[in-house]
């Protein structure tokens, strides 16, 4: 099977079909991490903002994979990337491990507007070694295949308990919860 590289680039369209809005995350098999936002007629205020200061955190809610957040140039705009780690190892087997052995962190950062499918802005971003030390080891016991030991959720399964975290807490009240 023949396959092209997936090309992304500022004012074209965005070769990947995105459903919903908010942020998703995907990773390559050598760890490459890619964060990918569907906002609605993002304006030129969050275009600046995406070469800013990014923060990162994680909001963990028990026996469940922690869920990303992102403070993009600051406080005021955060993006969650809930993301199934039974689903990535699927897609990409032994992505964990390939990030995890990076010796440095960082993740590219694509801006799309929901509205046209034309991406705004392409930035990298330096990622902190805690953040994705954390998240490796949240996501750990969720991939493969849950036994009596491990747990892990089917996409249908994941995206209940995404819904119902969502109607408990704000994006903003996940934040200030989280480390």
């Amino acid at each position: 099977m023949d396959q092209q590289a997936i090309q992304f680039e500022e004012g074209k369209e965005c070769p990947i079909q995105i459903t919903g809005m908010g942020g998703g995350l995907s990773f390559s098999p050598s760890g490459d991490m890619l964060f990918i936002a569907n906002v609605d007629n993002p304006g030129q205020e969050q275009i600046d903002a995406w070469d800013g200061k990014w923060r990162t955190k994680l909001f963990t809610e028990s026996e469940f994979p922690a869920i990303p957040l992102f403070a993009i140039g600051s406080e005021n705009w955060i993006i969650e990337a809930p993301c199934n780690p039974t689903e990535q190892e699927k897609e990409t087997p032994g992505y964990c491990e390939a990030l995890y052995a990076k010796e440095d962190y960082e993740m590219g950062a694509i801006l799309v507007d929901a509205t046209t499918h034309i991406i705004k802005k392409i930035t990298r971003v330096e990622l902190d070694e805690m953040f994705v030390e954390r998240m490796v080891m949240s996501w750990n016991p969720f991939r493969g295949t849950g036994d009596q030991y491990t747990k892990s959720y089917n996409q249908e399964t994941f995206n209940e308990k995404i819904t119902e975290l969502f109607k408990m807490k704000t994006t903003k009240q996940m934040w200030m919860s989280s480390w």
